[in-house]
């Protein structure tokens, strides 16, 4: 060990046997259980099993170590195995600190640094000091907090910038009104309802309860159709019954909305958006405190996303995708949301900020080929007759009705989608708008193409068109810039020019 590396937190020992703890939560009651019914004791078992992975643990608390060079960051790790790990500062795209309630306790904080080398973190340190952190953001980011600006050779009007740079901007901020939207516009309830409803049915406890409430089952019948049977079918007044349906059914709806709130004021509690210098930084969570770091050079695309319900109540989400990094990484870090919920017309202010060079009042939108919708129509149909074929042979040709309402939903929904699809090109960055129902709105900027493609399908070269397609590094299939239904010869175009752009751009990480 050089005087140069750095140990992790001794906690870090606490913290792994936490981690594996949950891990084999599961298994260890199968094994415990089994044993117990076999007349072993537990007991014995379980220290059988954490003594020698608590010994790993410490081995690996006192091998691993971290330390900074010249521009990378070393981690050597392995007590029999050596493992020297040199990630160069400059490729580190995001340092997410995640925080629950006894990392807060602690005082500590375990960081996960994401490179562009894939969708798992380069490196997750379990776990520091705060002060660590700093210091790290400071190395990657060439940051300096307040306290540094009096340094030695730090001074007068320097001091005074670096001091003006480190203080936040806030640029976001939920309060609880925006938070309940985001729970109503997201229903994660029904998440929670299903995921109890399976616990329940498959422990049984749903056809006990049943069963003490409506009596024993009939044979041949689920219990599905006895409770209908005697909502629907038992004696009172129709009217009654059907009325007692829908409120038990709009009741169950309000605890899903109900339960979807609470899942989104636990996940945004306190959420803050605030530019740093250079860098965006995010902070949320009630329980689990997550603060993600974003540095502006390094946004690859930026998305403007909204369904149905964001419209209702005037609203839209920002994703940004960086090089690195999956929406929803272990212990839930969502740092592409840069705004989970905001006001439409917000819009150009954050814009503003996170992708200067465009102008939205000044985009320029193109319409795709006019063949477009006869296109996607086609294509529908062709879906619906395979969903509906199984049924007409199953339940006769009244279920034409079927189809025929799947059709003409299936027509709507073409025509908005190719009544809103259309792209553009600026001085710095190309644009997409797309969706029928949720709807995108997409910029990648040219210093962050890696690959421009045009695509030609058999029904493309039959109808003479193509599409173009921009792949910059960490958007996904929803995400990327992806134009379809474009004449041959403008995509001909739009191919040369954005691949021209392309390579006179420098790439930019």
């Amino acid at each position: 060990m050089t005087p140069s590396d750095q140990r992790l937190h001794p906690l870090s020992i606490l913290f792994d046997l936490g981690a594996q703890a949950k891990a084999f939560l599961v298994p260890a009651l199968f094994v415990f259980f089994g044993a117990g019914s076999a007349g072993i004791g537990w007991e014995a078992l379980g220290a059988l099993m954490l003594i020698p992975y608590a010994g790993f643990v410490i081995a690996r608390y006192f091998t691993f170590t971290y330390r900074y060079e010249a521009g990378e960051l070393v981690i050597r790790s392995g007590l029999l195995v050596r493992n020297e790990r040199h990630i160069p500062l400059a490729r580190i795209q995001n340092i997410d600190a995640v925080q629950n309630v006894l990392h807060r306790l602690l005082g500590v904080v375990e960081v996960r640094l994401q490179t562009g080398g894939g969708s798992e973190p380069e490196a997750t340190l379990r776990v520091l000091p705060l002060a660590a952190l700093e210091d790290m953001r400071r190395q990657v980011f060439g940051q300096r907090v307040p306290a540094a600006a009096g340094a030695e050779g730090v001074e007068g009007a320097d001091a005074s910038a670096q001091v003006a740079a480190s203080v936040p901007h806030a640029l976001l901020a939920l309060p609880f009104r925006e938070i309940v939207i985001y729970g109503l516009v997201h229903n994660r309830g029904a998440l929670v309802i299903a995921a109890v409803l399976g616990v329940v049915w498959e422990t049984g406890l749903f056809e006990g309860a049943a069963e003490r409430v409506l009596g024993p089952a009939r044979p041949g019948r689920a219990v599905l159709r006895e409770m209908a049977a005697t909502v629907f079918g038992g004696a009172g007044p129709v009217a009654s019954r059907v009325v007692l349906g829908l409120l038990a059914f709009v009741a169950l709806l309000v605890v899903i909305r109900l339960l979807s709130i609470a899942w989104a004021f636990v996940r945004l509690y306190g959420f803050r958006l605030s530019r740093v210098g250079e860098d965006l930084r995010t902070e949320y969570g009630l329980l689990t405190r997550v603060v993600a770091t974003i540095p502006l050079r390094r946004i690859q695309t930026v998305t403007v996303r909204d369904g149905p319900l964001h419209r209702l109540f005037g609203r839209v989400s920002v994703r940004v995708t960086t090089a690195g990094g999956a929406e929803g990484t272990d212990g839930g870090v969502q740092r592409e949301w840069l705004a989970p919920i905001l006001p439409a017309d917000r819009v150009p202010e954050l814009l503003r900020e996170v992708l200067p060079e465009v102008d939205l009042a000044g985009v320029a939108w193109q319409r795709v080929h006019p063949r477009a919708f006869g296109r996607e129509l086609r294509v529908s149909l062709v879906v619906v007759a395979l969903i509906c074929a199984p049924v007409v042979a199953a339940a006769g040709w009244w279920a034409l009705a079927v189809f025929a309402a799947l059709a003409a939903w299936a027509a709507l929904s073409a025509h908005r989608l190719v009544t809103r699809l259309a792209w553009a090109t600026t001085d710095a960055v190309v644009c997409l708008r797309s969706g029928a129902w949720l709807r995108y709105v997409s910029f990648a900027r040219f210093a962050k193409i890696q690959v421009v493609a045009l695509h030609e399908s058999p029904f493309d070269r039959r109808s003479g068109m193509a599409r173009v397609r921009v792949d910059t590094a960490g958007a996904g299939d929803a995400y990327r810039v992806d134009i379809p239904y474009l004449a041959l010869d403008t995509a001909r175009t739009v191919h040369r020019e954005l691949a021209r752009q392309a390579a006179t751009t420098a790439f930019k990480w």
